[in-house]
């Protein structure tokens, strides 16, 4: 049983070290909603914000994880908010090392919606264990407007 606990702390230990390298990586990814130059990027550090985009623009919400420890990020939306902000396909996992000898690296997920019509939307993504009942460890909201 012991045992168990330990991976689990050791899992919590790797998905913190993660998260706060993916802050620091992204620090000022959400600080301008200017599709402009390209997609807009968001992040865990944009959690509690609203920004506002155009209808045309598309927007990347990249969020630190570890599939290998069962977690995963998850969202969706109403059917109300999918005529405002469409997901555009799953989302894309990439291991934040390349060299093929590590083993249970973590990365990021990067979900990817585009701004269809006005209106008002907030993004809600859960990391939990698809086969575990109870809350998420980790939560991130993000109200988007698109005018």
């Amino acid at each position: 049983m012991s045992s168990h606990r330990e991976r689990q702390g050791i899992a919590a230990v790797v998905l913190i070290a993660i998260m706060i390298g993916t802050a620091i990586a992204s620090a000022g990814c959400g600080s301008k909603a200017d599709a402009s130059s390209g997609p807009v990027r968001l992040s865990e550090a944009d959690n509690g914000r609203t920004i506002s985009v155009k209808a045309g623009d598309s927007i990347q919400v990249i969020l630190g994880g570890n599939p290998t420890t069962g977690y995963s990020w998850t969202t969706s939306l109403g059917d109300a908010d999918k005529a405002v902000l469409q997901q555009q396909g799953d989302a894309v996992y990439a291991q934040q090392s390349t060299d093929p000898s590590i083993v249970g690296a973590g990365g990021t997920f990067t979900f990817t919606f585009k701004a269809a019509a006005a209106g008002q939307v907030v993004l809600k993504f859960d990391y939990s264990r698809p086969f575990e009942s109870g809350q998420p460890i980790q939560s991130v909201s993000i109200t988007v407007v698109v005018k």
